[in-house]
């Protein structure tokens, strides 16, 4: 009998075993509800990072035209992958896409703008009220008076703006006036989302690159009319535009989609909901901004009133 035969099987078999266990660990951790947890706390601290490294670009080029670059490489980078789901896309996509690429174009001109003429911390504290705006906004949509609780979570938020926000003459920053504005856009985006695709079957990757897509067109239209002649690149400009398309969007819109199913809303919104710290530190680091005391409750009362915000819309949904 050939014993090499058989110790070679065995040795085969038990590769095969350890590979095979290897890989059950894998799609054990990958399932794990804690890499759910990390993924989303990721994409938080990437959007609080958003407002720092935005200010620093948008203070050498114009805004509509780094607008028109960012979504153009990020509809690029994308197609790959969802070029079929865009050719197949229903009517329906196609019209709802140009609906919600529009309101994107608003908020992010708004964000951007707004990002210019205020500080990276209070654009980051300001932008999370849509999460306190959105119950409001469907309440009228919807006809339905709001709960009285949610009164509690929007006042919490207006103190916590104001506190944030008004400075020594009581007037407001026009850049938190955008932002704000921004805010309540993104809650009225989501709420027209809801209603126009409710009970409605539409590809969520062509509905995606369809927005981007409008908002890329769109701001290169009106960036192209400002000025028809392109400022100088730089590498630190592609840089830094390469890691807001790549990670603050494509990565943020995959975790979303991919891991917010194997945790809890409750989990979701705490861990979102740390945005706005993630962008007053890294405003503090990369802009050496300074928070006052005041401005530091204002966050507070903001986030708070967020969370609040959210667990009131997660019982909703839930009820």
């Amino acid at each position: 009998m050939d014993y090499s035969v058989i110790r070679s099987a065995a040795g085969l078999s038990k590769h095969q075993q350890q590979d095979a266990g290897w890989k059950k660990s894998v799609k054990t951790l990958w399932n794990s509800h804690w890499t759910a947890d990390i993924s989303l706390l990721l994409v938080a601290l990437i959007w609080g990072s958003t407002y720092s490294i935005s200010k620093d670009i948008v203070a050498t080029i114009p805004v509509f035209e780094f607008l028109f670059i960012r979504f153009t490489l990020t509809v690029l980078l994308m197609l790959p992958f969802t070029v079929r789901l865009v050719w197949r896309a229903t009517a329906a996509t196609w019209i709802n896409g140009l609906i919600f690429g529009l309101f994107l174009l608003i908020i992010y001109s708004l964000e951007t703008f707004g990002v210019v003429y205020t500080s990276a911390s209070n654009a980051g504290f300001i932008i999370s009220l849509c999460v306190v705006l959105v119950p409001i906004v469907d309440s009228i949509v919807y006809r339905k008076l709001p709960r009285i609780s949610l009164m509690g979570a929007v006042l919490l938020s207006t103190v916590g703006t104001g506190l944030l926000t008004l400075k020594a003459a009581y007037v407001f920053n026009p850049g938190d006036f955008l932002i704000l504005g921004a805010a309540l856009f993104r809650a009225i985006q989501m709420t027209v989302t809801k209603k126009l695709t409710e009970g409605k079957e539409i590809e969520p990757g062509a509905l995606t690159t369809i927005q981007l897509l409008v908002v890329a067109v769109g701001a290169g239209i009106i960036s192209f009319a400002q000025h028809p002649a392109s400022v100088q690149l730089s590498p630190k400009f592609w840089l830094i535009t390469g890691y807001l398309a790549v990670f603050a969007t494509i990565f943020a819109f995959y975790v979303q989609l991919v891991m917010i199913r194997r945790t809890s809303p409750a989990r979701v919104a705490l861990l979102l909901s740390s945005e706005p710290l993630f962008g007053a530190m890294f405003a503090m680091l990369l802009m050496g901004e300074h928070l006052s005391f005041g401005s530091l409750i204002g966050g507070a009362c903001i986030i708070l009133g967020m969370i609040w915000g959210r667990r009131l819309q997660s019982e909703k949904n839930n009820s």
